[in-house]
């Protein structure tokens, strides 16, 4: 009996081993699967070096915004008061830096990448229709580049944006 089931185990390997013919030709490739579950996110890496020190808004550069307020301006006592820089999204990154006339205009110089500078001007809005705004200022927070502008005038009114388009008035600082 173990002879017999020894022979007809090896006749059972040697016929599964032998080949069975020439392949046919290949199918067309079948339907993609669904999409699998995403993945946990990885750890935060370090934080890179900081880069070199950047350098003030060119004289030529402001020389264009004072040309384009002339051109455009909407009273002749009009000045720019305060330049800040800005960046926007990660990737590509958006960078530039931002205008504020004596009556509320702001421009933007929308720089070509993060390496070259911007080489034209262009009106972004209107914060409001006082004409002694004094100062803008920026703060940005972590690596997502949120950020909020203020502005303010000379009479202590404030107003904020995250985006240099839409401006909510904040208040009244009372100078009294």
């Amino acid at each position: 009996m173990r002879y017999l089931t020894s022979i007809v185990t090896f006749l059972l390997l040697l016929t599964g081993c032998v080949p069975q013919g020439n392949a046919g030709p290949q199918g067309a490739p079948g339907k993609d699967g669904a999409t699998g579950l995403t993945g946990k996110t990885g750890i935060k890496g370090m934080t890179g070096p900081m880069g070199p020190a950047g350098s003030s808004v060119p004289a030529d550069q402001l020389k264009k915004v004072e040309a384009f307020l002339a051109q455009n301006n909407e009273s002749s006592n009009e000045y720019i008061v305060a330049i800040e820089s800005y960046t926007f999204g990660l990737a590509p990154r958006i960078t530039g830096f931002c205008f504020l006339s004596s009556h509320g205009r702001i421009f933007k110089m929308e720089n070509k990448n993060t390496q070259v500078l911007g080489e034209s001007i262009t009106l972004v809005g209107k914060i409001s229709d006082h004409h002694d705004f004094i100062s803008l200022s920026r703060i940005a927070y972590g690596e997502d580049i949120k950020q909020y502008f203020v502005a303010a005038t000379k009479s202590g009114m404030v107003f904020t944006t995250d985006d240099l388009k839409t401006w909510k008035s904040q208040g009244n600082i009372s100078l009294k």
